[in-house]
């Protein structure tokens, strides 16, 4: 399979998202509730509600024994170039039809009559109603009561309500069934305002015994449609809010998207659509990284993940015969969720990949001018994802907007989780690594930037005369500084060290106990200075230097100008003790 189709799950597809339990316990109440009730089912749009209201139709409608009756309206598609008046009349007419068309086998004298009461009833509604909508409403009961015998002249709701009343009661009389299950899909797919109301034509109009409400409507809505009658919700009227949807719906269900199983559920599209062999998600501590990445990024929606699995699918398409390892795949997975999920983020990573290296000119270069609060940093620097001066950048970086602020958390935990389990590949340093899995990744980017949607190979000078050719700012008593500096480095580091020349700093590294190069400083020559940033400190490196700019448990700043040209001398011992 090549794609996976985003459509609701139809009841006899399999339980991938192990909700069972909760559906069951819906509709066994259902099954025994009294009648009139409405049950709001709520969740964001792509969470499952279709879907649910499908097997709910199936166990208690479809079956050769079902006792109910099924009238189903999708709201969405009686909206398509209508107004908001008639796509309301509209909705009203389908239900209405919908009662005839499950009755009309009831050949008696009565049935037709009563089903005439209510053609005579709409007609009367209509008048009520005016307009276009209110001449759709007389045309469907002209329709109706065409077929019928009995007249009756009372024009009012109530006269509809009492008509349609009769008929429910008269069809369930003469047959097997017990009520009437009315399914209201996609009312979250419409103008807020005119989802609200919707609901409270279905109160006023269809609050009649033997009848069941279910209803697709996630409460976030509501709220949006109840804004022209009351306001934007506060504290003080939020009551009002709550008081509209209670009277509405008599029981709430939330869909359990905390609850899904989505190790099972992605284990499903991944092999599906050929990304993963089934081999390698038969390892648990496989399928567990894959849904930690997913819980941190894209989140548990199925409509998005559907959107995740065609990604990767595409991606495996064009990569054809091209080799790839199983722990590689992981890291490139990784990518494609942030991709989805932190357009802004990928991007950063396609121009600079080693986001281990990210500074304060990549944070600069997203912020610009504008002015952040970070009072807040100063205290989560004490924890395990903000100890890095990386990682403190990163939180700068996401104060460019609220919803980035909202999930800074969970991206110091993804990018942590890729710097710890990107493979290590002879030759390669993590962001060598990364730039060779974005360049598959990069085609299903989605920026205003087109120019960022291929991976860019970074610039790199070869030597410190071709990185300071470039800087055309720098005195010759800084750029004396600058390489006495790295001089002295390097003889201190020794022959493991590597430096690279990168237009927004030089970066000298040395290998970790893994074997893989790590940066221990970052080095910014300026106009004036140098800014040299010591990464991977401890608090009693720290105590020996109580003159520099430190950020606890993770770096120090040192400032070389051209007066204290020989001091850098009394740094160079962090440079062995950091470096191992």
């Amino acid at each position: 399979m090549a794609s996976i189709v985003d459509r609701p799950k139809a009841s006899s597809e399999g339980d991938l998202l192990e909700i069972e339990k909760y559906t069951n316990g819906l509709i066994q109440f259902i099954e025994h509730s009294a009648t009139p009730i409405t049950i709001g089912v709520q969740g964001e749009w792509g969470s499952g509600k279709t879907s649910l209201l499908n097997t709910i139709k199936q166990d208690l409608c479809d079956k050769e024994s079902a006792e109910h009756y099924p009238v189903w309206i999708n709201t969405w598609k009686y909206s398509l170039l209508s107004s908001p008046d008639e796509t309301l009349i509209k909705i009203i007419s389908g239900l209405v039809n919908q009662i005839g068309e499950l009755t009309k086998n009831q050949s008696s004298e009565k049935s037709k009559k009563l089903f005439g009461q209510v053609g005579n009833a709409m007609k009367g509604f209509g008048g009520i109603m005016g307009g276009v909508g209110g001449r759709a409403i007389e045309m469907t009961g002209k329709m109706i009561e065409a077929s019928t015998i009995e007249k009756p002249a009372n024009n009012s709701v109530e006269a509809l309500q009492n008509a349609l009343q009769a008929v429910i009661n008269e069809a369930i009389e003469t047959s097997n069934k017990k009520a009437f299950i009315f399914f209201i899909d996609d009312l979250d797919r419409l103008d807020p305002a005119v989802a609200v109301n919707i609901l409270e034509l279905i109160k006023n109009i269809f609050d009649l015994e033997k009848c069941i409400f279910v209803l697709a409507i996630d409460y976030g809505v509501v709220i949006k449609g109840l804004v022209p009658k009351f306001g934007k919700m506060t504290d003080e009227n939020e009551w009002e809010f709550r008081a509209f949807f209670d009277k509405i719906i008599q029981l709430p269900f939330s869909m359990p998207i905390a609850n899904y199983n989505i190790g099972k559920y992605l284990q499903s599209l991944l092999v599906n659509v050929n990304y993963f062999a089934k081999t390698d998600l038969d390892n648990e501590k496989t399928i567990e990284k894959i849904a930690e990445i997913v819980s941190f990024s894209v989140g548990t929606n199925p409509r998005a993940l559907k959107r995740l699995a065609n990604s990767v699918s595409l991606i495996e398409i064009i990569r054809g015969d091209e080799k790839i390892t199983a722990d590689e795949r992981v890291i490139e997975f990784a990518l494609i969720c942030i991709q989805i999920a932190y357009p802004l983020i990928y991007g950063l990573i396609q121009k600079e990949s080693n986001f281990t290296e990210w500074n304060e000119q990549v944070v600069y270069g997203v912020l610009k001018n504008k002015k952040i609060d970070d009072n807040d940093l100063e205290v989560l620097k004490d924890t395990d994802e903000f100890d890095e001066e990386w990682e403190q950048n990163l939180w700068k970086i996401c104060q460019v907007s609220s919803f980035l602020k909202q999930r800074t958390y969970q991206l110091s935990k993804l990018l942590n989780f890729i710097k710890e389990n990107v493979p290590n590949v002879k030759g390669e340093d993590i962001g060598e690594t990364l730039d060779r899995l974005l360049s598959m990744s990069s085609v299903t980017s989605v920026s205003a930037d087109t120019t960022s949607n291929t991976t860019k190979k970074k610039e790199r000078y070869s030597s410190v005369e071709d990185y300071i050719s470039t800087k055309t700012n720098l005195s010759e008593q800084i750029i004396s500084v600058l390489k006495n500096f790295l001089n002295a480095i390097m003889k201190e580091l020794g022959e493991e060290a590597e430096i690279t020349y990168a237009p927004s700093a030089i970066n000298i590294k040395t290998p970790n106990d893994k074997g893989r190069k790590r940066a221990v400083t970052y080095i910014r020559p300026q106009k004036k200075e140098i800014k040299c940033s010591i990464l991977h400190m401890n608090s009693e490196q720290y105590a020996k230097y109580p003159e520099t700019n430190f950020y606890k448990n993770s770096s120090i700043d040192i400032v070389l100008n051209k007066e204290n040209n020989f001091n850098f001398e009394r740094y160079l011992p962090l440079f062995r003790e950091i470096s191992g």
